[in-house]
């Protein structure tokens, strides 16, 4: 058996400080609560496991919330990270846990990555796929935050990036043309917009 020696509670920050056996364990009041822990109670070799898992449970979430306050990431990124120190299954969980109290939100935080690719970069919908993907996002969150902009016009802006980049003058040259041609494909925009552009172009 494993008795616990000394335990303290600090509620304000959800944490509980136990120590057992001479190691002192940080948890959260939950798995305290969870595992029924008060100061002179013997623990099974069970519980006692339970209160290592726990441990890390809580060092898991603190680790995640350090790679949190550098920026916003998808899910899938997190776990990734996380599991650099720790087992994955316990990164999963420490995901769903941040998800569920709302500080993993993949389809707003998505939503706000292709507004500024779209407006600020200036990618189209198949460039902004591409790198919501390399960011982690699943392939359901990815369809629906583009399905607004599949459904846009997107030849205004397609013309304004061949203003800024090529004259009129020189897209009558066919390797100029070509050249611009790839260039919007690399930016995410189909064949069809732009070969409608350059043709208004020579109109």
């Amino acid at each position: 058996m494993h008795i616990i020696e000394k335990l303290h509670r600090d509620d304000e920050n959800h944490e509980v400080f136990v120590v057992c056996e001479g190691h002192k364990y940080r948890i959260t009041t939950v798995d305290c609560d969870r595992l029924g822990l008060e100061e002179g109670v013997s623990l099974s070799d069970d519980a006692f496991e339970e209160l290592s898992e726990a441990e890390a449970r809580l060092a898991c979430i603190q680790k995640a919330f350090v790679h949190l306050s550098y920026g916003d990431m998808s899910k899938k990124r997190l776990i990734e990270k996380l599991s650099r120190a720790f087992d994955k299954a316990l990164c999963r969980e420490t995901a769903d846990l941040l998800e569920e109290r709302g500080y993993l939100n993949d389809a707003r935080l998505a939503e706000r990555y292709a507004e500024n690719y779209y407006e600020v970069r200036s990618y189209g919908p198949m460039r902004i796929k591409q790198e919501l993907y390399a960011k982690g996002f699943s392939l359901d969150v990815i369809e629906q935050t583009l399905e607004p902009y599949r459904s846009m016009d997107h030849r205004e802006k397609i013309a304004d990036l061949l203003e800024q980049k090529f004259s009129r003058e020189s897209l009558s040259d066919m390797a100029v043309k070509k050249k611009a041609v790839d260039w919007l494909n690399r930016c995410g925009y189909s064949w069809s917009d732009v070969s409608d552009v350059l043709n208004d172009y020579y109109q």
